[in-house]
């Protein structure tokens, strides 16, 4: 399982205003279309993160995984 926080760089206790500022940080640096070749997969797990940490029922599914 990968650990979304680590991916972003951030704590568990972090704010969605904090997830949504790295993500889009990460995003303009990744994006495939401003980078060169190799960025597109890291580009597709920085927008799996944010899909699980940015919806509070996914976000709080993955911090009871993380815990296990």
């Amino acid at each position: 399982m990968k650990d979304y926080y680590e991916i972003f760089d951030l704590p568990f206790d972090c704010s969605n205003h904090e997830i949504k500022q790295r993500y889009r940080k990460l995003c303009l640096q990744y994006h495939p279309d401003k980078n060169e070749e190799g960025t597109h997969e890291r580009f597709l797990e920085i927008q799996e993160a944010y899909e699980i940490l940015s919806n509070p029922d996914k976000r709080r599914s993955e911090e009871h995984t993380s815990e296990l």
